[in-house]
């Protein structure tokens, strides 16, 4: 928000300087973050007259001119060719140091000597382009400093504000925060308009309640458009608004001051009566910017009884605003809904000082005011007679409810020793009113109940006004002391504790920890859970992060595609996040998840080591170490896991007798259409599976040797060998060890529909040496618990 000191000075009585005013408003809440003196380089630039202008003896372009300055005379060489003998100019003298870095000094030109320099608007940076240099018109106070003569002897602020204080986006607001820190007066408002019984009154019908509660307008006829006047056209420019005509430039100027943004349309070409109605489907309008956009029902428009006519709190079409042969319009003032604004003006990709300001909240209790405003700089600035104002209520907005406030709480809360009547000064100097308790609030002991005014929109209950005490009396006058008492320590959640060591073992192992957004696009949600309809967001940042992810696994595949096209290859990542889905009661559960991802090289580019791509049993070793440092329940793999796995390189992981997860391959088509030419191996589970751990206590290491013996069964191709290997792991269990997987065959001598599979047992004793009758006998239990349990038939 721009604005100058004299414009605020208009606002507010004060005796505080620049710097002053600066520090205040910073210290209030309404940060500085630039101060501007507008009139720099142009106090040595001066109002000048032309006595003589000779061609240069020397130079076809250039000419002699003698200019007088007051009591000075000068000659200077110029190289425009705009000027005449008895014209007034700016004259830069020598010493002068123009806004665009140029110093000026005496010198000669082509022989001849020049005292000066004759500006240009682009010289002294009042413009981007000019042809030749500025001819002043014939009452410019000769001798004058161009500051004083374009009123540029002023000072620009810039104020950065924050989201909630829209209210501060207006001349008006930030003079009435100013008077409510230092008790100083605001200037009353004067705009009084005659009204002219004659001028007829455009009707307006309210069809989108929800987005315009409130519309006002009024017809001003017989007005004449042309330039602003100087002072209208500088003030503007100074705060960097382009001066178009005084019609336009006066709703731009009320709405800097009173921070209401306003439109005039073209009286006759509108088609009455006004309606406010949501846009048709494939609707378009060409605006001000002279695009043509498409619209959608979800916006509001402005319309006559033919078409519409401005995008509703961003901008105005172009067939129905103010032109040069405009001798009637209709001022338009109104409130729209912040949320249908901000959303219009990000679809439609418009970003206007309209838009900045309604989607910040605007008073709807001031569009008459500033509608009376308008009215009146037009009737000075214009001429024409002024009808009577029409406001249309839909009924769908209400203010902000009374606020019980407690001084007492304000002083606990802060530190801070004032007064009930000190407290009250300062909630009254930004508009709220004391007012009885409602009758259907609870009752608050100790409470004074305040009603917010309109224009704020951020005071909803008492700590907001607790704020607004702190704020106007001073955050640097809060007292500072440090909080006493015991604190108490600090123990992390067991699943905090278990996010820590998980971290360490997957970090251990090299893997790489990756971050992604929790909100993904419909279609790489859809790649990975067709079946699952995603939560979609009201108001998404973007398309590509609509919806919210059920899978960890799509951001992952993502980040995986990304660094395998740019050559980084033999990828380790894993993430720890939520996931989002909708239960049989449409209610939202969020679980968390952790995934883990290999892709590209297995092994390193060494000469003595043959390279390979990283595999399944890879990919399943690193989850065993895993576990195993996690210190967890051991892991089945079952048959199973979801479509977007290789159909014969997927299991789902079983902790616990529950499924937790799954692994996988990435199916070689989805692979393909993402354009990742290697392959990539995942898994992802409930975190909630690994928080159970297994405290394993040391056990004595038995000081007998081991005896292993290995076997050899043909099974059914279909029977899980981890089933087989827990079944032979179950017998004799005070014996058994161990029972390790090392080899599975189908091929040559096994039956089509069978397959052998070989593994090796693992015995021994705490107390003794096993002999060979206790041996076989293990391994006869085992053999008959295998053909009994599964048809297996043990090898020759």
């Amino acid at each position: 928000m721009k604005f100058t000191e004299k414009w605020l000075r208009e606002q507010i009585n004060t005796q505080l300087d620049s710097e002053q005013i600066s520090k205040t408003l910073t210290m209030a809440g309404l940060e500085v973050d630039a101060m501007e003196r507008l009139g720099k380089g142009l106090d040595k630039v001066q109002v000048g007259f032309l006595e003589a202008v000779q061609p240069h003896p020397d130079a076809d372009r250039l000419t002699c001119c003698q200019v007088r300055v007051g009591e000075t005379r000068l000659n200077i060489v110029c190289g425009a060719t705009n000027h005449k003998q008895g014209d007034k100019v700016a004259v830069a003298r020598d010493g002068a140091e123009l806004p665009n870095g140029l110093k000026i000094k005496k010198g000669q030109l082509r022989g001849q000597p020049s005292e000066g320099m004759l500006c240009s608007l682009t010289e002294l940076g009042m413009a981007e382009s000019s042809e030749g240099i500025i001819i002043l018109p014939s009452d410019a106070p000769e001798g004058a400093t161009m500051a004083d003569y374009f009123q540029r002897n002023d000072i620009c602020f810039e104020l950065g504000i924050t989201p909630n204080r829209g209210d501060c986006l207006g001349v008006r607001g930030i003079a009435r925060d100013l008077a409510a820190v230092t008790g100083e007066s605001l200037i009353p408002l004067q705009s009084a308009v005659q009204v002219a019984a004659n001028v007829p009154t455009v009707a307006v019908e309210i069809a989108d309640g929800e987005g315009c509660p409130r519309y006002a307008g009024r017809v001003v006829e017989g007005v004449k458009v042309g330039p602003s006047p100087d002072w209208l056209r500088n003030r503007l420019e100074s705060v960097g608004l382009r001066s178009i005509n005084n019609i336009v430039d006066i709703t731009n100027y009320v709405m800097l001051e009173l921070n209401q943004p306003m439109h005039a349309f073209d009286l006759a070409q509108l088609a009455a009566p006004i309606v406010v109605r949501r846009a048709n489907p494939d609707e378009r309008l060409t605006t001000l910017d002279y695009v043509e956009r498409q619209l959608t029902e979800q916006m509001t428009l402005i319309c006559d009884q033919q078409r519409p006519l401005a995008v509703a709190g961003v901008m105005g079409g172009l067939n129905s605003g103010v032109t040069d042969a405009t001798t009637s319009i209709f001022l338009e003032s109104a409130y729209f809904n912040p949320v249908r604004t901000a959303r219009t003006g990000r679809r439609l990709n418009l970003v206007t000082d309209s838009r900045h300001r309604f989607e910040r909240g605007t008073d709807p209790m001031a569009i008459e005011l500033a509608l009376d405003r308008a009215t009146q700089l037009v009737l000075e600035l214009c001429g024409g007679q002024a009808g009577a104002i029409t406001l249309t209520d839909a009924g769908t907005w209400s203010r902000n409810p009374p606020v019980a406030f407690r001084h007492t709480r304000a002083n606990a809360l802060t530190g801070m020793c004032l007064t009930q009547a000190e407290q009250a000064r300062y909630l009254q100097a930004i508009g709220c009113v004391e007012v009885a308790k409602p009758a259907q609030s609870a009752t608050v002991e100790g409470a004074v109940w305040y009603l917010p005014p309109t224009h704020r929109h951020d005071l909803l209950r008492e700590e907001d006004l607790v704020e607004e005490v702190v704020r106007l009396f001073g955050y640097d006058k809060v007292p500072t002391e440090l909080p006493s008492g015991a604190v108490a320590t600090h123990q992390d959640s067991p699943e905090r504790q278990l996010a820590k060591r998980l971290r360490k073992a997957l970090t251990g192992l090299g893997y790489l920890e990756a971050v992604n957004y929790a909100f993904v696009a419909p279609e790489v949600q859809a790649r990975f859970d067709a079946d699952l309809h995603p939560i979609m967001l009201t108001n998404p940042l973007s398309e590509e992060q609509s919806c919210m992810r059920t899978s960890l696994i799509a951001g992952l595949v993502e980040a995986v595609r990304r660094n395998l096209s740019r050559g980084n290859d033999g990828l380790r990542l894993f993430e720890m996040g939520h996931i989002f889905k909708l239960d049989a009661q449409g209610q939202v559960q969020e679980e968390e998840h952790v995934s883990m991802v290999l892709a590209g090289r297995g092994t390193p580019r060494i000469w003595h080591t043959p390279q390979r791509v990283w595999d399944f049993f890879d990919l399943k070793g690193d989850f065993q170490t895993v576990v195993s440092r996690l210190q967890g329940a051991e892991p089945r793999y079952l048959p199973g896991g979801p479509a977007f796995l290789h159909p014969g390189r997927k299991a789902e992981i079983h902790l616990r007798g529950r499924v937790a997860g799954w692994m996988g391959e990435l199916h070689p088509s989805l692979r393909e259409a993402m354009g990742i030419d290697q392959p990539v191996l995942m898994l992802e589970l409930r975190s909630d599976a690994l928080t159970q751990v297994n405290k394993k206590e040391a056990a004595n290491v038995s000081r007998y040797p081991a005896v292993t013996r290995d076997f050899a069964f043909v099974v059914d191709r279909d029977t899980p060998a981890a089933t087989i290997l827990e079944s032979a792991r179950s017998v004799a269990k005070q014996l058994v060890r161990e029972v390790e997987l090392f080899d599975l065959y189908t091929g040559e001598h096994v039956p089509q529909d069978k397959k052998s599979i070989a593994f090796g047992l693992v015995l021994q004793a705490d107390d003794r040496t096993l002999d060979e009758g206790e041996i076989n006998q293990v391994m006869a239990q085992v053999t008959a618990k295998l053909e009994k349990q599964f048809n297996a038939v043990l090898r020759a």
